[in-house]
């Protein structure tokens, strides 16, 4: 077992799945889909839709596969889609865009259209994307609105080689003290991890500045954890933030301006997980000291890259119990490579639990969608001062 491969993670938040509903369907899907509540400023929020699209390209090009009807007085609303994974987002439209064809609902009926925000509109990225459907379930996603507030502006840097990006991040319309703005140039690792770059914890007043950028397209993602960390599931206290106006473009001479709101992980959506969400394909088994003896508190890692060093898992477990049992949610089948630890994010220190299956030589399971795949134990040593 090679003791010192490094695992990295970092993570983003939110999703759990709620219980069929009851009731009789003939279709082999029924009671598949998506269900939840729409929030804002932690009041419930009628009139809002959700969009569902089969890729985060085409939520950019404002193409969803389907869009929920109107949110309830409570806020509430429900959807079916067939079994799959999908990226989804809630808006408030103030109007529909003058071109562009409605998106249908499930029975063929116009529920409403997609386009481009405009100022005053409202808006949620769901931070667990992307967001699988399971068979027979009614996966709960809550979101919690955001108001697009004004849109990017400019201003003269005496910079002309590079670009400059600041704001303010708020909560509530308050500034936050203690966010951080982290830059992606895409979404290839769904907005988790250390990204292009970062700013300094934002003080009182909620402000960032980000210098010497280059001319290009960023998109923006603002987290704070009450711990303080840099990495790791956000919790419920958590701050969580994807500019409604993403990407920004940051131009070479020009200080970017942004009001980056915010949202906090509590109440409606509190209650979500990103990482420990139920897919209906699990990896299984426990954790196991030298003697054989299980161990609990350690979080279970499963990689699509052979190479597990320096990079971030795709999922991770929550930790093993007392039996040292772990559950390891799957997006989809395919390979995956094992590995086990007793932290996420940074380097494993001296006196952490580390190790990786070794059931094949390459530490790697094969799984299919839908298959739980049980007796996969993991053994792990302190790693020796």
């Amino acid at each position: 077992m090679n003791k010192y491969l490094v695992f990295a993670l970092a993570a983003f938040f939110m999703v759990l799945p709620s219980a069929a509903l009851a009731g009789t369907a003939p279709k082999p899907d029924s009671w598949t889909g998506f269900e939840g509540r729409v929030v804002c400023d932690s009041q419930v929020f009628q009139g809002a839709r959700v969009y569902v699209y089969k890729s985060f390209k085409d939520m950019l090009a404002d193409k969803p596969t389907a869009v929920s009807a109107p949110t309830k007085e409570d806020g509430s609303w429900k959807m079916d889609c067939p079994p799959g994974t999908y990226y989804l987002a809630a808006k408030q439209l103030a109007k529909a865009p003058a071109t562009g064809a409605p998106a249908a609902g499930n029975s063929g009926e116009v529920l409403g259209y997609d386009g481009p925000l405009s100022v005053g509109d409202y808006f949620c990225f769901q931070g667990s994307n992307p967001i699988t459907a399971v068979r027979g379930k009614y996966t709960h996603v809550g979101f919690a609105l955001v108001k697009y507030a004004a849109s990017v502006s400019y201003s003269d840097s005496s910079d002309k080689d590079n670009g400059t990006l600041t704001g303010t991040v708020t909560w509530s319309g308050q500034p936050l003290k203690g966010a951080i703005v982290t830059l992606y140039m895409d979404d290839k690792d769904n907005f988790r991890g250390q990204g292009y770059s970062a700013s300094p914890p934002t003080g009182k007043d909620g402000k960032f500045d980000m210098e010497f950028l280059p001319d290009t397209d960023y998109f923006l993602i603002a987290r704070k954890r009450q711990n303080g960390k840099k990495a790791g599931p956000l919790k419920e206290g958590d701050y969580f933030g994807y500019y409604v106006a993403n990407p920004v473009h940051v131009k070479a001479g020009k200080v970017a301006t942004v009001d980056f709101g915010v949202i906090s992980k509590a109440g409606e959506i509190g209650r979500e997980d990103s990482l420990f969400r139920d897919t209906g394909t699990h990896i299984t088994g426990r954790i196991l000291d030298d003697k054989g003896r299980p161990v609990k508190g350690v979080y279970a890692f499963a990689y699509v890259e052979k190479v597990m060093a320096h990079k971030r898992p795709e999922f991770i477990s929550r930790p093993a119990d007392k039996s040292g049992v772990y559950v390891l949610n799957i997006s989809k089948g395919g390979t995956y490579y094992i590995g086990a630890r007793s932290r996420y994010g940074g380097t494993p220190s001296f006196g952490e639990w580390y190790g990786c299956y070794e059931g094949a030589g390459d530490h790697h399971v094969n799984i299919k969608t839908g298959q739980v795949l049980k007796g996969i134990d993991i053994p792990v040593e302190k790693i020796p001062q």
